[in-house]
């Protein structure tokens, strides 16, 4: 049997600024986890939406990485945080991925900014800036919903790796939250009523690929059953 091959959405970022040299790349937990889940990792550079169809053709699935910033042009709000940290060029890219992605019914993970960035495309918005969420509170434990693959994952609650500046505000159509932080409610999870093979998750499983089980079950889930 072929093994599954997945695209892992990448990113981008100045290398030698002396020289001019810009790296494309994705975090290589992403990598790893879908080694060790027996796939064949496919990294998609940033680039042209017109290329996006024959990208989606060449996988069996597609993952979201984390990263910057979700513009809030795409979810028809200003900017209202002093912050640098957006890559217009990777989400009207990711955007198209995205949507080729649901037009030729591959599922899709996402993690963390692609978690918000489903959302935002569903037509959901986001918080742009929420306390205790960025790397001075990383750690933090989350409530999953019975009868969803993190529930047999990771049980009822359990400590998850977490850290970001925005959060999903306004769910998008067809979204369910299915795990929250105690704390304040932040979603942690969703999954689409509205199209079964997609799961999203607001921590990094792919960060802790060597030193939890449970995240290696999740790319496994993801490479194998998602």
């Amino acid at each position: 049997m072929a093994k599954q091959v997945i695209g892992i959405a990448g990113n981008e970022r100045s290398g030698l600024e002396s020289l001019d040299i810009h790296v494309s790349y994705t975090p290589s937990g992403y990598v790893r986890g879908v080694q060790l889940a027996d796939g064949i990792p496919y990294i998609i550079p940033i680039g042209d939406p017109e290329n996006t169809q024959q990208y989606i053709a060449s996988i069996d699935k597609l993952i979201l990485a984390g990263g910057q910033n979700i513009s809030p042009e795409f979810y028809h709000e200003d900017l209202q945080v002093a912050s640098d940290d957006y890559n217009r060029s990777r989400d009207v890219f990711e955007i198209a991925l995205v949507n080729e992605a649901l037009r030729q019914k591959k599922p899709i993970f996402a993690v963390c900014r692609g978690m918000q960035l489903y959302n935002v495309i569903r037509g959901g918005s986001l918080n742009q800036e929420i306390p205790n969420h960025w790397l001075e509170d990383s750690t933090h434990d989350v409530v999953l919903d019975e009868g969803t693959p993190l529930y047999d994952i990771y049980g009822k609650r359990n400590w998850i790796n977490s850290f970001h500046r925005q959060s999903v505000k306004k769910l998008g159509t067809g979204l369910k939250t299915i795990a929250k932080d105690p704390r304040d409610g932040t979603i942690e999870a969703i999954v689409d009523q509205n199209y079964p093979h997609f799961l999203g998750v607001q921590w990094h499983p792919d960060h802790l690929i060597q030193e939890r089980k449970e995240s290696i079950d999740v790319f496994d889930y993801v490479v194998n059953h998602l």
